[in-house]
């Protein structure tokens, strides 16, 4: 299934039968957001500059596992940890519409994105 990216013209895809396997086919949130640790930051995906995909992964960057599990655990409703991000400079952030970079957490990033959520639990320094 193919996504589009929030703020940016293109799109990413995630194997059907991934997301089958981890219940989200269909799946609505009820959120802005996948559940964190209280006290998390929650930042619009549309702030947040998109993360490069390294090719050497399963499929087009994604570990299968990895975001098969994060997918299942945004379906029930798990706690998961925040992602952190570091907010870009001020001269970069002027020439660009992102406030936000991800430090670690693409799994992350993206599977909010493939799910629905608006928002990404974070920490920011």
């Amino acid at each position: 299934m193919r996504f589009p990216m929030p703020h940016y013209p293109c799109e990413f895809e995630i194997p059907d039968d991934w997301l089958r396997e981890a219940g989200a086919i269909g799946f609505t949130p009820i959120t802005t957001s996948y559940r964190s640790r209280p006290g998390s930051a929650l930042v619009p995906l549309t702030a947040i500059e998109p993360v490069p995909r390294l090719v050497n992964r399963d499929f087009r960057g994604f570990e299968r596992n990895r975001l098969i599990r994060l997918l299942q655990g945004f379906v029930s409703a798990d706690e998961i940890e925040p992602v952190p991000l570091s907010e870009l400079p001020l001269l970069e952030f002027a020439s660009t519409p992102y406030r936000f970079r991800v430090r670690n957490g693409f799994h992350r990033f993206y599977a909010s994105i493939a799910i629905g959520y608006e928002h990404l639990p974070a920490s920011i320094s």
